[in-house]
């Protein structure tokens, strides 16, 4: 638990961020993949329409924060879905109308054996566009850099949505956004806002079996150093998690 304290103008870096927790079943509210292009779309606000951060939103289509999108151009649109038991890859392209290398590149799959509770970033509609653009997945781009930092071991507490967590700044993270799992809090000097991390070796149960993908979008007075405070959506759950001491890898920043 933690008290932040918020400097500067918010920012929009870090809204509606990669891995927010939303479940498989948000893709039902996402409008058809790809994407045509319409007048006064943007990076920015197609982002937001599926519910993912403009980083790597731009990331899927291969695009830089300094692209602009041309009118009838068709766009993959990117979401977060949850793996169930029995999830197979093949099984996802196919119904996400994407492909197996998609899905690995994006998230820096190293098998194709997938657990429960993983969360994936999945390019719906990417196997209809640019043939070419899957090469582009994991290059680095102005917004997001691929960075693929060693794993660390951290301490790791937990916060919720409470007044006794966040005092009278509300729920809200560093930039003024909602709190939502997958946000964690961190020390800016040991690991940047904005950035990607994978967080594992944990035991408690209300985290995803195996590890979890979150984003660096909050700060902590007492977050210092190798340390990070996780976000969950309950105070029961976040009373009951403690101190762990886990493993944290930065994937990009």
């Amino acid at each position: 638990m933690r008290f932040r304290q918020i400097a500067g103008a918010l920012s929009l870096l870090g809204a509606a961020t990669l891995f927010s927790g939303a479940t498989s079943a948000f893709a039902n509210t996402l409008p058809s993949a790809p994407y045509t292009v319409k007048s006064g779309d943007s990076t920015l606000s197609l982002a937001d329409m599926s519910g993912v951060g403009q980083q790597d939103f731009e990331r899927v289509n291969g695009l830089s924060n300094a692209s602009q999108l041309a009118v009838g151009e068709q766009v993959a649109m990117p979401f977060l879905y949850k793996v169930d038991q029995g999830d197979q890859l093949a099984y996802l392209a196919k119904v996400y109308d994407t492909t197996v290398m998609s899905i690995s590149q994006l998230n820096h799959l190293s098998s194709d054996v997938l657990h429960r509770g993983q969360v994936l970033l999945i390019a719906r509609g990417s196997a209809q566009i640019h043939p070419l653009s899957i090469q582009h997945m994991s290059a680095p781009t102005t917004t997001a850099k691929l960075v693929q930092s060693p794993v660390e071991a951290m301490v790791a507490t937990s916060y919720d949505a409470s007044y006794a967590s966040n005092g009278s700044w509300g729920a809200v993270d560093y930039f003024g956004n909602p709190l939502k799992f997958g946000d964690i809090a961190v020390d800016p000097r040991v690991i940047p806002l904005g950035s990607k991390v994978w967080v594992s070796g944990y035991s408690d149960p209300a985290l995803p079996k195996g590890g979890f993908y979150g984003t660096a979008v909050d700060t902590g007075g007492a977050i210092k150093g190798s340390r990070i405070d996780i976000f969950l959506p309950s105070t029961t759950a976040a009373d009951r998690f403690g101190i762990e001491h886990v493993r944290v890898q930065v994937i990009s920043n």
